[in-house]
């Protein structure tokens, strides 16, 4: 989704956390099981001036977009997206959203790969600090 505006790009983010299709809703289940949920993946991450990206980890350097009908009108749109997103040291990889609804497990061991490929993740902030008073 490109815009300019910064302000109306985090709106926009933040009217689509509350709106996800239900293959968003599933992709999201997923990247939070582990070990996807130590890299700390974040849904519709604005990429000011330019774009929202469905799901990302900046950590892993890694944005993942559930594609709908509508994305098969728009493969120059997503292209160069893509490549800006690639400019900025992201890699972008897609599903189809009847990939996800219709293959749980395949695309979790997909994004397994993808963020095995990037090394150990990193140390969670909670590990390296003490408990919070009631919380130990």
């Amino acid at each position: 989704m490109p815009t300019t505006d910064s302000t109306t790009l985090k709106s926009n983010a933040r009217n689509a956390r509350r709106t996800l299709t239900p293959a968003e809703a599933l992709l999201w289940t997923i990247l939070r099981t582990p070990p996807l949920n130590d890299w700390h993946f974040r849904r519709q991450v604005p990429f000011p001036p330019r774009y929202i990206a469905d799901f990302a980890s900046h950590t892993a350097k890694l944005v993942v977009e559930a594609d709908g009908p509508s994305h098969e009108l728009t493969g120059a749109e997503d292209a160069a997206r893509t490549a800006w997103l690639a400019e900025r040291g992201y890699r972008v990889v897609r599903f189809r959203n009847a990939d996800i609804l219709a293959d749980r497990d395949g695309v979790w061991r997909a994004l397994c790969a993808l963020v095995a490929a990037c090394g150990p993740p990193p140390r969670s902030r909670s590990a390296s600090r003490p408990p919070r008073k009631g919380e130990g």
